[in-house]
């Protein structure tokens, strides 16, 4: 079953009179997918999209189910964040372990790394165990174990994914196909 399916969309920025696509049509079912272009390509725009915080000028976006967007800034701690460190299920421990996400952390926030940030707001998405997730950018500014936390933690992801990224590694460890972002055309390949 499609979880996210875009059908002729189009979409402008208000800024800009090129279009950044055009009749963009793909659809995206179990596994994740890597959303790749060089950086202007409108690969955030794109997660914004499906997400449904912006919406096409021509086109349709087809959503089934719970959706998540993790976002590039870590600047303010994910929504559900308080609930997810207070939560005494098996997912929320195992996650919080295999992350190494402390307990003091909930009034650190001001104070955690970029990184300690986004493997927290990773873990509070997985932990909501959407039908979609969205993740711009996981891996910027991680080091070596960090990254690999975070592969080993995204790879037990059981819905539809979309995932920015230039980490070629994660791409190749994550995905089952690759859009190819070439304003105002894409390309879908099959593979990492």
């Amino acid at each position: 079953m499609t979880a996210i399916r875009f059908a002729h969309v189009s979409f402008t920025h208000p800024s800009s009179s090129i279009p950044l696509f055009a009749d963009l049509t793909f659809h995206a079912a179990a596994g994740w997918m890597g959303i790749i272009g060089p950086n202007g390509s409108g690969k955030t725009t794109l997660l914004s999209l499906a997400h449904g915080a912006l919406q096409p000028q021509s086109g349709t976006v087809f959503r089934q189910g719970t959706t998540v967007f993790c976002p590039q800034r870590t600047d303010e701690p994910p929504e559900r964040w308080p609930e997810f460190l207070e939560a005494g299920d098996a997912d929320a421990g195992r996650l919080r372990a295999l992350l190494g996400i402390a307990d003091d952390w909930a009034d650190r926030w001001p104070t955690l790394s970029h990184g300690e940030r986004k493997r927290a707001q990773i873990g509070e998405a997985l932990w909501q165990d959407p039908d979609i997730l969205l993740i711009d950018e996981p891996t910027n500014h991680l080091d070596q174990d960090a990254m690999r936390v975070l592969r080993e933690a995204l790879s037990g992801f059981r819905g539809t994914g979309l995932l920015v990224s230039h980490d070629r590694d994660l791409l190749d460890a994550l995905c089952d196909a690759c859009l190819f972002l070439s304003p105002p055309s894409a390309e879908l390949y099959p593979g990492n």
